[in-house]
């Protein structure tokens, strides 16, 4: 399998042969970071957590209320039970960003 290489600026770029597919990958939205659930997690610690690592300080309730609403938001359509007070070990969360 050979590929032809395109050269753009300082960035060589790899161009996929008739045989190849090429799928592109958007480098201006990265994914948000997500959160594997632990056993005992429940979507108000992670957010609690999540905003104290970012924070580098604990968060106070008053802080951690509006984030914990928008990871429900975001991750509503995503759990397995659809009720975001039932998160299962080994799900995947979505943080969204903290703002």
């Amino acid at each position: 399998m050979v590929a032809t290489m395109l050269s753009i600026g300082s960035v060589a770029l790899a161009q996929p042969t008739a045989s190849q597919s090429f799928v592109p990958v958007s480098m201006s939205e990265p994914l948000p970071p997500s959160v594997v659930v632990e056993p005992g997690d429940h979507l108000w610690k992670i957010s609690e957590d999540h905003l104290a690592a970012v924070l580098g300080r604990p968060a106070e309730d008053g802080e951690v209320d509006p984030y914990w609403r928008s990871v429900i938001e975001a991750n509503r359509d995503r759990l397995l039970s659809g009720d975001p007070d039932l998160i299962f070990p080994g799900e995947t969360v979505a943080l969204p960003p903290t703002g």
